[in-house]
């Protein structure tokens, strides 16, 4: 037989082989009612699961077959997949069984991500190939900047330095965003990741807290349907009276965060107000959350609530037309306008400033070389 022949048919035994081996491997997930037991029982015997059972609860304490794992099988092995970063494969050998718990190592890449503004932040992390959960992320960082709800205009862009993970040669998610830069209507904000023994956030090159005492707005991704004002025509009474809050249209159910940390001074329901909390703050101030669809169930009055937690759910009780949320802001017992609120900036003490300019160096410069790109490098202070 010719040389070229004999490789051309070991090429196809090869393959051969190798689609009869994928053949034999059945993949499904585990249902419900499904034990170890029930699912080991046809390879091994009663003892010989106990055995399995007591091995796998002593390298993995917390192990539970649930509803939903993964697994592959084959003749002689079952592989068990409770998440991605974990394999667990218990093979048959002669007259024993050999079992291996596999945990993949999360590898760390830095990245840069950039996108322009044309409709949302979302749509813009999207488009450059990322999940929304970075888009979640990026405005997390920025909410005490930037109201994301109707303060982005076309021409806007971002700039991310971000730790991507990856495990099997895939990506497994986000880590930290390292630094940013973020262009909202002409003004050029940069967020630096710092941490140390004393505090950790996100800092503007002088050493200013991104995070400020109250929330630009205590729900994301929403649209306001109604600003603050002295006389407005009342959707139901068609009169014109004051309307001393801003109204947040937005599906019934979606989350609503306490802007500032203080406690719970009122929860209950008005006939106007419908669903109602209102919290009280330092200094002075006290926010209402009206039109609420229900509260978080752990929100009473009187409990202490920090910024950023979960405080109830928006809805349409009360005098409404639609969904929606009634958000004001009072000082010393007078309305402000929530929208041209301005709290006061918190910045880091001298003594952490040195340390602050050593360990954010490098990431500065990341960010700054990868301008030199497009062009778009402007000097930021």
């Amino acid at each position: 037989m010719k040389p070229h022949l004999k490789v051309l048919l070991s090429i196809i035994l090869l393959l051969t082989l190798t689609v009869s081996a994928h053949a034999n491997i059945k993949t499904y997930r585990v249902k419900w009612g499904e034990t170890l037991y029930s699912l080991l029982s046809d390879k091994f015997s009663p003892r010989e699961i106990f055995d399995i059972n007591k091995e796998l609860k002593r390298l993995i304490p917390n192990f539970t077959l649930k509803k939903g794992t993964l697994v592959k099988e084959s003749s002689t092995s079952i592989t068990f997949m409770p998440n991605f970063l974990t394999d667990i494969s218990i093979n048959r050998i002669d007259d024993d069984f050999e079992l291996d718990v596999i945990k993949h190592q999360v590898h760390k890449v830095n990245a840069i991500i950039e996108g322009d503004i044309e409709s949302s932040l979302i749509a813009a992390i999207n488009e450059a190939g990322e999940n929304t959960e970075l888009a979640l992320m990026l405005a997390g960082i920025y909410e005490w900047e930037i109201d994301f709800f109707h303060a982005l205009r076309k021409g806007d862009y971002f700039r991310i330095l971000v730790e991507k993970k990856f495990a099997k040669n895939k990506f497994v998610g986000y880590g930290k965003i390292l630094a940013a830069d973020f262009m909202n209507q002409g003004r050029l904000i940069r967020a630096l990741y710092y941490e140390s023994d004393k505090m950790k956030g996100y800092f503007k090159p002088d050493g200013t807290s991104l995070k400020k005492g109250f929330l630009k707005a205590p729900l994301r991704y929403s649209r306001i349907s109604s600003g603050y004002t002295s006389r407005r025509l009342h959707p139901v009474t068609k009169k014109h009276t004051p309307h001393y809050g801003v109204d947040y249209a937005a599906p019934r159910g979606t989350p609503v965060y306490a802007t500032a940390d203080g406690r719970v001074t009122a929860r209950g329901y008005k006939k106007y107000n419908g669903n109602y909390l209102k919290i009280k703050h330092m200094n002075g101030y006290e926010t209402m959350y009206l039109h609420l669809y229900k509260f978080r169930r752990s929100v009473k009055r009187g409990s202490y609530v920090r910024q950023g937690d979960l405080i109830g759910y928006v809805g349409s009780t009360g005098r409404s037309t639609g969904p929606h949320l009634d958000y004001r802001i009072k000082k010393n017992n007078r309305y402000l306008n929530p929208l041209r609120f301005k709290a006061p900036d918190k910045k880091l003490p001298n003594d952490e400033m040195e340390n602050f300019a050593s360990l954010t160096e490098w990431t500065k410069n990341k960010i700054d070389g990868s301008y030199a790109n497009n062009g778009r490098f402007t000097l930021l202070k």
